[in-house]
């Protein structure tokens, strides 16, 4: 019997608070923060906050401080 292959990994395009906190290394209740102040765009899904990794990426490149 021929062996199935495993299935492809997916890497989420959106993600939930705990993973944006995760991916951000902060905490969901500044992740929650951001939302509350308008820093990051998010979608709501339900009673679901939802991030694109783009928009987190995008977040952080905006907020980097030059080197001297």
């Amino acid at each position: 019997m021929p062996k199935s292959k495993p299935a492809p990994t997916v890497d989420a395009r959106l993600l939930t608070i705990k993973d944006a906190a995760r991916y951000l290394s902060a905490h969901v209740w500044a992740i929650r923060s951001l939302v509350w102040e308008h820093h990051i765009p998010f979608l709501k899904i339900g009673n679901r906050l939802l991030f694109d990794r783009r928009d987190l990426d995008a977040f952080v490149e905006q907020r980097k401080t030059a080197a001297r």
